[in-house]
C-alpha cells in the first residue's frame, strides 16, 4: 500500500499521539520507559522544520520531520533516538519506528538503506504506538543477515513498555532476550516482568494481566521483531 507524504506524516503522528503526542520543538512531553539496560528513561518526540520549508515556508507549511529524543529519569544526557518512520503491523496499523545502526538512522522502506543494516553487527529498533514502547537490539558476531541465515543466529534484547489507559505513572515492563535463526525456533526465552509505579489500582491490574498474559505477549513480541529480519531486512 502507497501513502503520500501527508499521509505518512499523519499515520506517525497518530500513532505516536497515543504514547507521547506531536509535540513542538519547544514543549516536548516527555513519558518514562524502562530500557534496556534496567534504567526508567523518558522519550519524547519534536517536530524539526526541513531547511527548505525553514526557507519557504508557504510551500510545505504542514509537513514535519518528527524525530525522538530520550533523557535519563533526572532529565541529564539528552540523546536523539532517531527519526521516525512509518511500518503497517499485521493488523493493518501504522506504528512510528526508529531503525539506528551507530546511531545513525536508516529507512529499510528505501531499498538503498537496507544493505548498511543487513550488514551490520548491531542495530537498535524502537517502535512507539498502541499503549506501547519498545526498544529490541539485534546482535551478531559477523553481520546481521549472515548470522541470521547461519547457525550462529542474532541475539535479541529488547524490553516492550506497555502503558495501561495511557498511563504514564504506572506501566508494565517485559525484559525479553533470545536467540534467533531463520530455519529454528528458538530454543530457550529469557522473560523477567517488572512493574514501574504506585498507584495500587493500577498496579494490580497490571500484574493481574501479566500472570494472564504475560509468556504469550513476550511470544508474540519476539515473533514481531523476528519478522523485521524475515519480512525486511533479511528477506
Amino acid at each position: 500500500m502507497k501513502f503520500n507524504r501527508l499521509a505518512k506524516i499523519s499515520l506517525i503522528c497518530t500513532a505516536v499521539l497515543e504514547l507521547a503526542g506531536c509535540a513542538t520543538q519547544s514543549t516536548p512531553e516527555w513519558r518514562p520507559y524502562k530500557d534496556i539496560d534496567g534504567k526508567i528513561k523518558q522519550v519524547a518526540f519534536t517536530q524539526l522544520m526541513a531547511a527548505d520549508e525553514m526557507e519557504h515556508p508557504e510551500k510545505m507549511p504542514d509537513l514535519k520531520i518528527f524525530h525522538g529524543s530520550a533523557r535519563s529519569k533526572s532529565g541529564n544526557e539528552i540523546s536523539k533516538l532517531g527519526n521516525l518512520i512509518y511500518l503497517i503491523n499485521g493488523d493493518k496499523v501504522a506504528m512510528a519506528a526508529i531503525f539506528n545502526v551507530a546511531g545513525k538512522s536508516f529507512n529499510p522502506q528505501n531499498a538503498e538503506f537496507i544493505n548498511p543494516i543487513a550488514k551490520a553487527k548491531s542495530f537498535d529498533f524502537y517502535e512507539f504506538g498502541l499503549f506501547r514502547l519498545s526498544h529490541a537490539k539485534f546482535t551478531a558476531k559477523t553481520e546481521i543477515c549472515q548470522d541470521f541465515n547461519s547457525k550462529n543466529g542474532v541475539d535479541l534484547l529488547m524490553t516492550t513498555n506497555y502503558y495501561p489507559e495511557n498511563s504514564f505513572t504506572d506501566f508494565y515492563t517485559a525484559l525479553i532476550n533470545v536467540k534467533l535463526h531463520r530455519n529454528n525456533p528458538p530454543k530457550e526465552i529469557g522473560y523477567t516482568p517488572s512493574f514501574t509505579g504506585q498507584d495500587e489500582r493500577l498496579q494490580t491490574e497490571l500484574k493481574s494481566n501479566e500472570q494472564k498474559n504475560g509468556k504469550q505477549l513476550a511470544t508474540a513480541n519476539i515473533k514481531e521483531k523476528a519478522s523485521i529480519l524475515f519480512n525486511i531486512i533479511c528477506k
